[in-house]
């Protein structure tokens, strides 16, 4: 706000305020006052910040931590989606049990081993979780619900399990898959894309077991490991994509890593037993399901190698720029660091100050500076390490008996007709298992 006072010269009457001989003058944020002999520049008040020149190497410290933690906020996950995606494996289960009539894919329960234990603890999770979404679908004003489904669960909760007299059909297990799909894709997409996610992954974890072990006489040779991952992998991966943000954090993305190493792995020839896919699929079950955070297997061997991965990926890139724009990057780098070493020097006198202006023009400044690193930072280093992270997840808890020799891993080697940078993370993930061991164990698949 701009404040007057009256300030008296000479010559004017003692005690007369505003008269002949008083001046009104004006104090405010200009950078001029008047005066009775014109226009003066005024001195800049002491803890005010001149508004030309490079500033001090302070601003750069500023303005880099403000921006650098100026991260953008990422989507939150929804719990629901992660409900949706172990209903539609559990469903899953209740179709391979009633079309096989086999039990040894579900994880056993100490005292509940029994066929007719196990099937009842199976419904019971499938009305659980069916009953979760369907209170969320009613407090939503949806126009369908799960109450359809919810009859079907109690109606198999009172059979016996399926092989035995008057136990659960192959039918009813799918009217009830397709009543659940029937509410869930006209009213909440991404309920239902977790949802068949769940299922279509359960089928590709389990059916070679369930092939292999089952009495029931099959119409086709019995389904191997690689020809299940290759017939799911693709729908697998654009669901997992779809609903990366929806998912758990890292969950979607590790799990989708972990895939491409089975994919890669099986297509140059290893050889992988069914009991270790229906492990691996158990794995991502609990990841995608919520049920343990991705990180929560991570030692600190996993983030050093995280770390080393980031260091090694910016040198590269650091490299291929510098090969390719050589000449561009030294007229850069001289221009910068005359530029800089001009702002630190601060020269004095009129060539400082044209100098400074000069800088300041072209945002050369410590506060430009601090604002170009503080920005980048921001907007690469976050990203760049949640890849790295979800990678270290991929191979903690990825599961590969037989993968592909390190000598066809090699960057020259033409062996493996497979793309280069998925040759890279077989060859890293072959190397963590030689220098931390603990990323691959003998442990026996449950059940």
């Amino acid at each position: 706000m701009l404040s007057l006072h009256v300030s008296g010269r000479p010559g004017a009457s003692p005690g007369k305020r505003g008269g002949r001989g008083g001046v009104m003058t004006s104090t405010s944020d200009a950078s001029t006052t008047k005066t009775a002999h014109g226009t003066s520049p005024t001195k800049t008040e002491p803890g005010t910040k001149a508004k030309d020149g490079p500033g001090t190497f302070s601003d750069a410290v500023s303005e880099f931590e403000a921006l650098a933690t100026k991260l953008p906020a990422e989507p939150v996950p929804d719990p629901y989606v992660a409900v949706a995606y172990a209903l539609g494996w559990a469903v899953g289960d209740a179709l391979t049990c009633t079309q096989y009539q086999v039990f040894n894919h579900l994880v056993k329960v100490p005292e509940l081993d029994a066929p007719a234990a196990q099937w009842k603890l199976l419904v019971q999770q499938i009305r659980s979780r069916c009953g979760h979404l369907n209170n969320h679908l009613n407090s939503a004003n949806a126009d369908l619900n799960l109450n359809n489904a919810l009859a079907a669960a109690d109606n198999l909760l009172l059979k016996p399990p399926p092989g035995d007299a008057g136990g659960a059909t192959n039918a009813e297990a799918v009217d009830l898959h397709t009543d659940i799909l029937s509410v869930l894709w006209p009213v909440a997409s991404p309920l239902a894309k977790s949802y068949q996610l769940g299922h279509q992954m359960q089928q590709m974890c389990t059916t070679p077991l369930a092939e292999k072990s089952t009495k029931v006489k099959l119409s086709k040779t019995p389904t191997t490991v690689t020809v299940s991952v290759q017939a799911y992998s693709a729908e697998v991966h654009r669901l997992l994509t779809a609903l990366a943000s929806k998912l758990p954090s890292n969950a979607a993305h590790a799990t989708d890593n972990s895939l491409r190493l089975w994919s890669a792995s099986l297509s140059a020839g290893g050889d992988e037993l069914p009991e270790d896919l229906l492990r691996q699929g158990r794995r991502w079950h609990d990841v995608l399901a919520g049920e343990v955070s991705g990180k929560d297997g991570l030692r600190l061997t996993d983030y050093v190698a995280a770390a080393d991965s980031v260091a090694g990926k910016l040198w590269q890139t650091a490299r291929q720029v510098a090969a390719r724009f050589k000449v561009g990057v030294i007229v850069a780098v001289v221009a910068a660091l005359v530029g800089i070493g001009l702002v630190i020097w601060g020269a004095k006198g009129a060539l400082g100050a044209g100098i400074a202006t000069l800088l300041a023009t072209f945002g050369l400044t410590w506060k430009g500076i601090g604002e170009f690193f503080g920005r980048a930072t921001a907007n690469g280093e976050e990203k760049l390490w949640d890849a790295e992270i979800d990678w270290a997840i991929a191979y903690r808890f990825t599961i590969l008996k037989n993968p592909p020799d390190a000598s066809k891993l090699k960057p020259r080697s033409k062996v493996l007709k497979i793309d280069q940078p998925t040759k890279e993370h077989l060859r890293r993930y072959s190397q963590w298992k030689s220098n931390w061991p603990d990323v691959f164990t003998d442990a026996p698949a449950d059940g």
